[in-house]
């Protein structure tokens, strides 16, 4: 008699970002059946767009863009070019070559990546039609014999899952890893990441030639200028330049629970006194949104690995503070994600495989572990930490 195949594995990814987009993108092309939860109203994280409509400009009421989360997508690691290219090949994301301007070194062009109808299509391309569950704000795991089930904040249960993979800020994670984890739970309360205030901006058009600017740390408050409208895809109106200038993390840290006023009117100054002299602004909008969690201020316990997985209580952990060096950014987000999906799948083909010594499997390499003292066997380059 001949067997029925067995259901495909279903798996819980919590984070719609860009870490926990490519995880569910390659798990899905494997055949697992993926389910993604996140908080927000849509997809992307920190990669986002804000539209803004009916700002009043020469009377007339106008839509403005604004790209106040990551700016651009370099990339440097093989698959990761090789993603782009394919995105770009779909229509998805453009090469932008900014000349931006710097105190030091001089300015320079950057080649670097957009996406094109703004920046949460990345991650929108990568899920495709994967189920998705947004405004969905996970704040507990439970587990049962028939598997995981995520508990959200309007008391409603999802599940049952065989695996959860968590995609979010390391405090984040930490909160649901509480009680299932607790090792891991801790290190990753203990990581500690860089806020950001943002200030979107609308002006009269302006004689500046750059397209961004990274100013001198010393005399000012902002890390990152651009001309949001000079980038692919982008556009204002007739005789409008639109901003967004994030501030630096230490301006940033000691002005974190300021009003969004005096922050508004602080970066506003800020961004004038990079502008030619004698210009008066014309502001047509202006807003802010603070980012609590934007990069990674150093690596994660045990940074290098890319990504934590425990085969035994089928949980697993991506973000970009587990990119090598603890630099965060899209490219450290996509690779830890993929990584990740990657180390599940070769631990379900090591399932099919005979028995054998752990250690014989894996070359008897072993590192210092992230989960309080247990030991991280080294799988093709990916930390996997086992159960205690």
């Amino acid at each position: 008699m001949s067997r029925q195949p067995l259901p495909p594995l279903r798996v819980a990814v919590i984070g719609a970002g860009i870490a926990g987009s490519s995880c569910a993108a390659s798990l899905r092309q494997a055949g697992l059946a993926v389910t993604v939860f996140d908080k927000s109203r849509g997809v992307g994280g920190r990669m986002a767009t804000r539209r803004v409509d009916g700002v009043v400009i020469d009377g007339q009421p106008q839509a403005l863009d604004f790209d106040h989360g990551a700016q651009h997508i370099p990339a440097r690691h093989p698959r990761f070019k090789g993603a782009l290219r394919r995105a770009a090949a779909a229509g998805v994301v453009a090469a932008w070559s900014p000349r931006v301007h710097a105190a030091w070194p001089a300015p320079t062009r950057r080649e670097t990546w957009v996406p094109l109808a703004g920046m949460p299509a990345l991650a929108r391309h990568m899920l495709g039609d994967a189920p998705l569950q947004l405004q969905c704000e996970v704040q507990r795991l439970q587990r049962s014999a028939a598997g995981w089930e995520l508990q959200a904040a309007d008391g409603s249960i999802h599940g049952p899952f065989d695996q959860v993979l968590l995609a979010m800020p390391p405090a984040q994670a930490a909160a649901l890893l509480a009680g299932q984890h607790d090792r891991w739970a801790e290190h990753l309360a203990g990581v500690p990441m860089q806020a950001c205030w943002t200030l979107m901006a609308a002006t009269q058009e302006v004689d500046w030639p750059w397209d961004a600017c990274e100013p001198e740390a010393a005399r000012s408050p902002l890390a990152w200028v651009a001309r949001n409208d000079r980038k692919p895809g982008r556009q204002a109106p007739a005789g409008v330049a639109t901003w967004v200038a994030h501030a630096t993390p230490e301006w940033t840290a000691q002005h974190l629970e300021d009003s969004p006023a005096a922050v508004q009117a602080a970066l506003s100054q800020a961004l004038g006194a990079l502008l030619p002299r004698g210009v008066k602004l014309q502001w047509h909008h202006r807003a802010v949104h603070r980012w609590r969690y934007a990069l990674p201020a150093e690596a994660a316990p045990a940074a290098g690995s890319e990504c934590w997985w425990d085969a035994q209580r089928g949980l697993g952990v991506c973000g970009d503070f587990l990119g090598r060096g603890g630099q965060g950014g899209v490219e450290a987000a996509w690779r830890s994600g993929d990584e990740l999906a990657d180390t599940l799948l070769a631990a379900l083909d090591d399932e099919t495989e005979p028995a054998r010594p752990v250690q014989a499997a894996n070359d008897a390499r072993r590192s210092p572990a992230p989960a309080g003292g247990q030991p991280l066997v080294m799988k093709r380059g990916v930390a996997l930490a086992h159960a205690a």
